[in-house]
Formats: structure tokens, sequence, C-alpha cells
């Protein structure tokens, strides 16, 4: 079984690029949680994708794209009465990306609790999420029991907002419904955006408050900018590597997916976490580490085949 798994949503990116005759649209696999698998395999991990897609082609390209990249897929259900989510993925000049999705009753929408089995998770030491699985009520159900069922099995609960409003149903919803997650979690990520869109003035209150709940690491990333990590007492900031971005799709997620390989190559659980933050450079390293897998994904076209390998490190690094 898996040591760090990520369950939500794995869906088509239509990637758009300008063609002869108007704009194409190339589909790749990608899901912010399946982007998170495939990076922490692609590191070395041992990762597993829960969720559900559909039985169609589209779902059967992702399931044979997450196994081929070295993903444990033994929990991944295929539906035959719902489709695969789409997401469009539009490029500016700078590769910041923008998305319409279409996920209307998809089969990511349609799990439920009950599918995933007692020991995916008394085996996994790391359960990671984000919040589009809190867009509607019944997979925001799904996802709180699954939580509340990590925790007890004593696994390191990782979330990365990754907030897409779009996916929202009702917006105004999300900055109450995305607190109470964060407050259940061991590891919370936001982007800088995600953080003003959310809670506008009271951002920063909101860093504050999920300190003083005591949740051990909250970590801010700003694409290119300083990345600020709050781990008890210290504040660490983190200057990512200056890179000429092309696509940013799936650099939050490879930036995860570094942070959880740290993770899993230290043998790090919930009940070993806080003294592994007290632990002297490892954090920072981490967060380092984690950046400089987030910078190289934003250097290349995709999802899946945009995350790093060990061997693509090194070369940036030197």
């Amino acid at each position: 079984m898996s040591d760090v798994l990520c369950f939500g949503e794995a869906l088509i990116d239509m990637r758009g690029e300008q063609g002869e005759c108007g704009v194409q649209y190339l589909p790749q696999p990608g899901g912010a949680p399946a982007n998170v698998a495939v990076g922490v395999a692609r590191l070395g991990g041992r990762a597993g994708f829960a969720g559900q897609v559909g039985n169609d082609v589209f779902g059967q390209t992702i399931a044979r794209n997450l196994a081929g990249y070295g993903v444990d897929t033994s929990l991944l259900s295929l539906s035959d009465s719902a489709l695969t989510a789409l997401a469009m993925v539009s490029l500016d000049e700078q590769g910041e990306r923008s998305f319409s999705f279409y996920r209307n009753a998809t089969a990511d929408l349609l799990y439920r609790a009950d599918q995933l089995p007692g020991h995916a998770l008394s085996t996994a030491r790391i359960f990671h999420l984000c919040s589009n699985t809190l867009t509607e009520a019944a997979i925001r159900d799904t996802s709180r029991l699954l939580v509340a069922r990590a925790r007890k099995a004593g696994c390191l609960v990782s979330f990365d907002v990754n907030f897409r409003p779009g996916l929202w149903p009702s917006p105004e919803q999300a900055p109450e419904v995305i607190g109470q997650l964060a407050r259940q979690a061991d590891i919370v990520k936001f982007s800088r955006e995600e953080l003003g869109q959310l809670y506008g003035e009271r951002a920063d209150a909101m860093v504050r408050d999920l300190q003083d709940q005591g949740i051990p690491l909250v970590v801010i990333s700003d694409g290119p900018g300083t990345l600020h990590a709050f781990a008890a007492e210290e504040h660490l900031q983190v200057e990512p590597p200056m890179v000429e971005a092309i696509d940013t799709t799936a650099a939050g997620d490879s930036f995860v997916a570094g942070l959880l390989y740290c993770l899993w190559r230290d043998r790090i659980a919930a009940a070993g976490f806080r003294q592994w933050l007290m632990t002297g450079g490892v954090l920072a390293e981490a967060l380092e580490f984690a950046s400089l897998c987030g910078a190289i994904t934003a250097t290349r076209f995709g999802a899946f085949d945009a995350l790093p390998e060990p061997k693509d490190l090194k070369v940036l690094s030197k």
C-alpha cells in the first residue's frame, strides 16, 4: 500500500495552444491531488491515489498514466455512471494559467467515504487533499469523514487549499468551509493570491488564527516571490529559484509533492511531525527542496509530465 495517500479529483487538463486555425486543446492528465501523488512517486516516494474517474477514455487515460508514473492505483475507482471532469487551461505570456471547468455531477464528485477501505489509512503515514473536494455538500462530507478517519489512524494530514472559485456553486461559503478543514490539518498551504481572495484584509489574521489553533505548519507561497512558513514560534522565509516560467499549472502541486517527499523520506507521520519541525535545519531544507521542485515544473508544459525526477533537480541546483 501507499505511505503517502492523495485523495480527491483526477481530471483532464485541456491545455490551449495557438494553432493555424485558432486555439487547439491538448488533453493532459492532471488534478491537484493526482499531481501530488505523481510528484511524490517521480521523486522516489511511495504514493497512492484515492478517488474516482469515469470509465471513459479520459478516465482510463488518467488511470494508465498514474500507474505508469509509479502511483498505486488500487484505490482508484472507475464509474460506469458518471464522466471524468475536464478543465480548460489557458496560459498568458508569463505562463500564468486560468481555468474553466466542466465538472457537473462528474465521477470525482460522487466518491463516497465507504469506498475507501479501512486498511488504506491504517497503512498510510500521510493523507493529502485540497479544497476542490469541499465545493459541494456530499463530497464535502466525504472529505471531512476521510480526514477524521486519517487523524484517528495517526496519519499526518496535509491540506493544500488550491482555491478555484469557479468550482464553488456558492463561493461565499468557501472561506468558512476551507477554514474549518484547515483547522483539522497538520500542514496547511495557501498561495498568497488564494489567501487574499478568501480572506481579504483578514488574511494575516487567518494565518495567526491557524497558529493559535495549534496547526503545526502553515505555508504561504507566492509564485516566484518569497515563500513564508510558520511553524510554532518560527517564521521561515525562502526565496524560490529564479526560472523562466512557461506553465505554472502544476507548480504548486510540485512544491507540495516535494515537501511530502521529504516527510516520506524521513519516515514522518503525525506523531513525530512536531519534533521533526523542531529539528534544526530540516524544515528549511525541505522548503528549499520543495521550491526547487516547483520551479522546475514551471519551466515545462503540462502536469504529470512536468513534475521533476531527482536527476532534474541536480541540473537546476548546479
